[in-house]
């Protein structure tokens, strides 16, 4: 509990410097990830989402380059990717059984489930900051970084379905994620 309280030490001296706009965001993650931009129509499942509200989706980011997904996934993700292409050689995608307009919908979760791809969708309920994310094609190092990004605008308009006290076990996961990434000075 000792090192939740300095972190929450840090966290408070600096919790307006955590705090960054959609845009922020969308610019670290390119920088930091070499994240490119695509359509969210390109997702044909998307509009289906549980977690997201379509209408409210403003950006889809796709991280593609063999070097930075190399960081971004660990060993057991990896082995998942593996165990997904050898599935994917035994049981290939038919062409005759997609449709021409679902062609590169089926390409595009085929490269997240083999870890050739990840996409990153963004949402935002008052087009200010971010108020909810997905990491599609798996890598919890990525989904931790959008967490440290996200979480602080959202404990700062009070929006989080948790309280900031160190006690709260979420809090503490988003503490562990700006120590994790740098972000506490």
């Amino acid at each position: 509990m000792e090192t939740y309280e300095k972190m929450n030490k840090k966290y408070r001296y600096n919790q307006d410097e955590l705090t960054f706009s959609k845009e922020q965001v969308i610019e670290k993650l390119k920088n930091k990830f070499q994240a490119k931009e695509f359509s969210k129509e390109k997702l044909l499942d998307l509009v289906n989402d549980d977690q997201l509200e379509y209408s409210k989706i403003f950006s889809c980011l796709c991280i593609n380059d063999s070097a930075v997904l190399l960081k971004l996934f660990s060993d057991k993700e990896r082995k998942l990717h593996k165990e997904e292409i050898m599935d994917n050689r035994e049981n290939p995608l038919n062409p005759k059984k997609v449709k021409k307009k679902e062609w590169e919908y089926n390409h595009i979760l085929l490269d997240e489930q083999e870890g050739r791809r990840l996409d990153i969708i963004l949402e935002s309920q008052d087009d200010k900051y971010i108020s909810g994310f997905i990491v599609r094609g798996n890598s919890e190092k990525l989904n931790r970084y959008l967490n440290a990004l996200v979480e602080g605008a959202l404990i700062q308009l009070k929006v989080t379905p948790y309280p900031a006290d160190i006690g709260d076990e979420y809090f503490q996961f988003y503490l562990e994620n700006i120590e994790m990434f740098g972000f506490l000075k």
